[in-house]
């Protein structure tokens, strides 16, 4: 039920799987989408005080199992 209203959506809004647009568009402009993630690494990490390099070594990891498996 939840795939097909998902379909539909992006049927609509945009023609294709959103998650293509954005690989799509991750491609043309690699190092937007790495400041992104930096920058909000970094707005987490100040926002978790005490625990900050926790929360920047699973952004790390994510970043390099999303370069590894996209």
């Amino acid at each position: 039920m939840l795939e097909k209203l998902y379909e539909k959506l992006w049927r609509r809004l945009g023609g294709r799987p959103w998650t293509e647009i954005i690989r799509d568009d991750a491609r043309r402009e690699p190092l937007l989408y790495l400041l992104i993630f930096l920058l909000g690494g970094v707005f987490v990490a100040l926002k978790a005080k005490q625990h900050w390099w926790q929360i920047l070594i699973g952004f790390v990891a994510g970043v390099i199992v999303g370069h590894l498996w996209w």
